[in-house]
């Protein structure tokens, strides 16, 4: 109903849902669904309905979600660590390495057994492999993988496409649901103390300025975090040898510093520069609702998304039954998990929406890793079934 030229309707419809997702979350309308999944939900359901142009459709361009999609991570990463403690950082990022690696474990397994189970040919082995790759550290491996073992040609690429797009945006709102599925609770524990933050009501220093004073300088210190990254990302994967995209690992680490350096300063702003963050977050997630177009995943070629669905179904199943061993939180749980299939971009805002901001940065770092990884087990698994 909306054309994707219609930026200023869209905008409007993301602005609703995420208006409706947060109020209703503080007025308890959803019980024990977040308010982000009940963004994402709405999101999907518009965009499946065709009320809003899908963002997954790539016969289409909407400039309003490339804009989403290109800035706002970015963007909000810097002001959701405006309080953002190194020490904190070091000693927290090993909660979520072990179940990561389980993850990773568990979608090599899940890729084995779907490969076995799924029978599509000759490529089967190709369409493993490219699963492995996008489900160990996000859709950064899915194009290497694919290019590596030949597949980009193959009539069933488009129908992995579809699956990677729409499948993977369901899994995770199922990732952003778990921690609210009450009978969890009985063999979990919701949110690990070593992580958990206060709520959203965030205490800061009092500053001189004025709110508007505020906002404009929290603006300003993450436009020129990203700057910086920008300018010196290219040059800094070039130095290492690497066609990885370093601007999200560059803006973490650069925020850290100037907090650690500055952390007066930064104090000031905090409750300002959190609000606009979260935000922006929400907004982030409204599109990525919209990614989740149900005719494009019906669209698709059974067999694929069978063999999508038995990897992510081991995937959870071994993630969630390793990590017991390592006494860490289903929320911590959930948002290796999404490390593992997603990647920073979503892994990122996963924790912020959990209310476990200390956990933002060690689920980039494990998300990095995923991309380190991901690409040599997709290739290598892939020619090894071959």
């Amino acid at each position: 109903m909306i054309s994707p030229e219609n930026d200023i309707a869209i905008w409007t419809v993301l602005l609703a849902i995420c208006f409706f997702g947060i109020y209703g979350e503080r007025k308890g309308w959803f019980k024990n669904i977040s308010g982000a999944l009940v963004i994402i939900i709405v999101g999907g359901v518009l965009s499946s309905v065709g009320f809003i142009p899908s963002a997954s459709d790539p016969n289409i361009d909407v400039d309003v979600y490339d804009w989403v999609f290109a800035y706002f991570i970015p963007f909000a990463i810097p002001l959701l660590l405006f309080n953002v403690e190194i020490k904190r950082m070091i000693k927290e990022t090993g909660n979520l390495l072990g179940p990561f690696l389980i993850g990773a474990f568990g979608v090599v397994l899940g890729a084995l057994v779907a490969f076995y189970m799924v029978d599509l040919g000759e490529e089967s082995y190709k369409i493993a492999g490219t699963f492995i790759g996008t489900y160990t550290g996000g859709s950064v491996n899915f194009m290497a993988v694919a290019t590596a073992l030949n597949f980009l040609e193959s009539p069933l690429f488009p129908s992995v496409i579809a699956v990677d797009n729409v499948f993977t945006n369901l899994y995770i709102v199922l990732l952003f649901a778990m921690p609210g599925m009450a009978f969890l609770s009985r063999f979990y524990k919701i949110q690990s103390l070593a992580v958990e933050e206060d709520p959203i009501e965030i205490e800061s220093t009092s500053s001189a300025l004025g709110v508007m004073e505020q906002v404009c300088v929290c603006l300003l210190v993450s436009s020129l975090v990203l700057l910086v990254s920008s300018f010196v990302a290219p040059y800094l994967s070039q130095w290492i040898g690497t066609d990885i995209d370093l601007k999200i690992l560059l803006i973490t680490l650069i925020i850290i510093v100037c907090v650690n350096v500055a952390p007066e300063f930064f104090r000031k702003f905090e409750k300002v520069a959190y609000d606009l963050g979260m935000l922006m977050m929400y907004i982030f997630l409204a599109v990525i609702g919209a990614a989740s177009d149900l005719k494009e995943l019906i669209g698709s070629t059974p067999g694929v998304l069978l063999m999508a669905s038995v990897i992510l179904i081991v995937h959870l199943l071994v993630i969630m039954i390793g990590s017991r061993f390592f006494n860490v939180s289903l929320k911590e749980i959930m948002i290796a998990s999404c490390a593992n299939v997603a990647g920073p971009s979503v892994a990122a805002p996963m924790a912020i929406t959990f209310g476990m901001k200390k956990a933002v940065t060690p689920a980039i770092l494990i998300s990095l890793m995923g991309y380190v990884i991901g690409t040599f087990l997709g290739i290598g698994t892939g020619l090894m079934l071959s």
